[in-house]
């Protein structure tokens, strides 16, 4: 079995983690959120971007330095190394489903699920997806009399 060797601070501290900013819009002002994706819980807010980058690094270090003196497991950062694939294990109902859309839509199993987990996380918007692959329509047949 592999034994985990603690870190100290300075070492967690100046690990490459993944921080996020984000808009959020309240209908009297517009704050911004600055979390570190790996560490549950560490986040803050600020009136400008700057504000929340420059509070976060003292919230994450705030964050580690609590965190080690509990004892609790410390996670490292996220990979930075992705290939584009991945193996997903869904329901074979549902595996139908997506198949059938996919048929319908004129495109690859591989291209429809692409475009519907970028919608879902936002980065493919619906006018880009609809532009990208449009709904086929049927004509509808001419009556005869």
């Amino acid at each position: 079995m592999k034994e985990k060797v603690k870190m100290n601070l300075d070492y967690y501290d100046n690990l490459p983690y993944t921080i996020t900013l984000e808009r959020w819009d309240e209908p009297d002002k517009t704050y911004w959120v600055a979390r570190v994706l790996e560490l549950p819980h560490c986040l803050t807010d600020g009136y400008s971007p700057e504000d929340a980058l420059a509070e976060i690094k003292e919230v994450k270090r705030e964050w580690l330095e609590t965190n080690l003196k509990l004892g609790n497991d410390i996670p490292e950062p996220m990979s930075r190394h992705y290939r584009g694939q991945l193996r997903l294990r869904i329901q074979p109902s549902l595996h139908r489903a997506l198949a059938q859309r996919a048929k319908i839509e004129e495109v690859s199993l591989n291209k429809y699920m692409n475009t519907l987990l970028a919608q879902g996380v936002g980065y493919l918007v619906r006018e880009q997806a609809a532009a990208q692959y449009p709904v086929k329509t049927r004509k509808k047949p001419s009556s005869r009399q």
